[in-house]
């Protein structure tokens, strides 16, 4: 016959327990006292007293680790509470039918403990302080040095005043300045756009062909962008043909008829 309920007082058992429960920290854990009432039924009972009891004391420590082990060492009130609502009022044991059970159990934290747990409370609170003020001088540095690429590059300078030789603003171009916030700034765009100049320039060499078909190039691409007044295009403007500055039958260079402004 099965008994819903844990059945007549006189039925009861009673047995008193101490153990320990682990936190969520390793290597601490909570000390727990207290008592267990309990009832097993006759399929139980069969086993003797010995076996009914280590039953119930199995159930109750099975229920009590799920939940200290859930808490920090300084969360011991809510372990304590949470333990009460679980243990307080008869329930059956999760995994032994016929078993009933109940408990009044006290949590506490040995001094060994709770110097352990307040040590590493030290710590980490030693640790969270570095981290942050290292976040803090990172922040501050990045708004200092890396927000804007003049303040950067007085920094880059600044760095090398006692070495000038070693100063290299290809690296400060390579590496740091990618960094800055605003690195697109319109110093930065000059010096690609010089080096790109530069880079034609060299292409093209002392040939005078190269540089009006260049120039007649540049032209042609500048006006169909609608950017036909282009100061640069004035530079290095030919020279209008003429029988002067052309060939032996008075007839235009043709090197400067390429040239010319269409």
């Amino acid at each position: 016959m099965t008994i819903d309920g844990p059945g007549p007082w006189w039925s009861r058992r009673r047995s008193r327990i101490r153990s320990h429960w682990p936190t969520r920290l390793p290597g601490i854990r909570f000390s727990a006292r207290g008592t267990l009432t309990y009832r097993a039924h006759a399929n139980i009972k069969a086993g003797g007293t010995v076996a009914a009891r280590a039953a119930a004391q199995l159930a109750l420590d099975e229920l009590g680790r799920g939940i200290t082990q859930l808490h920090m060492p300084e969360q011991l009130n809510t372990a304590q509470e949470r333990l009460t609502l679980a243990v307080a009022r008869w329930h059956p044991a999760q995994d032994t039918p016929g078993l009933w059970l109940k408990a009044r159990i006290t949590l506490m934290l040995t001094e060994q403990d709770a110097d352990r747990a307040q040590r590493y409370q030290d710590a980490l609170r030693e640790v969270t302080l570095q981290l942050a003020q290292e976040h803090e001088r990172r922040e501050r540095f990045r708004q200092a040095v890396f927000d804007k690429p003049d303040a950067t590059r007085i920094w880059w300078l600044d760095r090398h005043l006692d070495n000038l030789e070693s100063l290299d603003w290809d690296v400060f171009k390579e590496k740091i300045l990618p960094l800055v916030g605003a690195a697109e700034d319109i110093q930065s765009k000059a010096e690609r756009m010089a080096q790109t100049l530069l880079y034609v320039w060299g292409k093209l060499g002392n040939d005078p062909g190269q540089h009006a078909r260049f120039v007649t190039t540049a032209r042609t691409v500048l006006e169909q962008m609608g950017w036909a007044d282009a100061p640069w295009l004035a530079l290095g403007e030919p020279a209008a043909a003429s029988p002067e500055n052309g060939g032996d039958d008075g007839e235009p260079d043709p090197v400067a008829e390429t040239g010319a402004i269409r």
